[in-house]
């Protein structure tokens, strides 16, 4: 009989040196494996924090957020009444799309 050590997410995601919600949102998103059983409580093994390890070696990157906006924050309100009212928010989404052309 092998003995093994089980614990939940909290103790994973505190081995782990991460938020609970960013364990989650990698496991969710599919840049760590996600574990046999997972819920809203989950027995975690040992084997499954290796995996987990082995995963963020091979991906640094696996459990963090990527920096940057999908939508720029001036080009966020286009075609509404804001995006004619401010020009210099027209101004830099058009600066903002030259800059990606080039």
């Amino acid at each position: 009989m092998t003995i093994t050590t089980t614990f939940g997410f909290p103790e994973a995601a505190a081995r782990l040196g991460v938020a609970v919600r960013t364990l989650r949102r990698a496991i969710r998103a599919g840049r760590v494996p996600a574990p046999a059983q997972s819920g809203a409580t989950a027995v975690l093994s040992d084997a499954w924090l290796e995996s987990v390890l082995a995963a963020i070696n091979e991906n640094p990157a696996a459990l963090s957020r990527t920096l940057t906006q999908k939508v720029p924050p001036f080009a966020r309100y286009e075609g509404t009444s804001c995006w004619r009212k401010y020009r210099t928010r027209v101004r830099d989404y058009y600066a903002f799309q030259a800059a990606l052309a080039v």
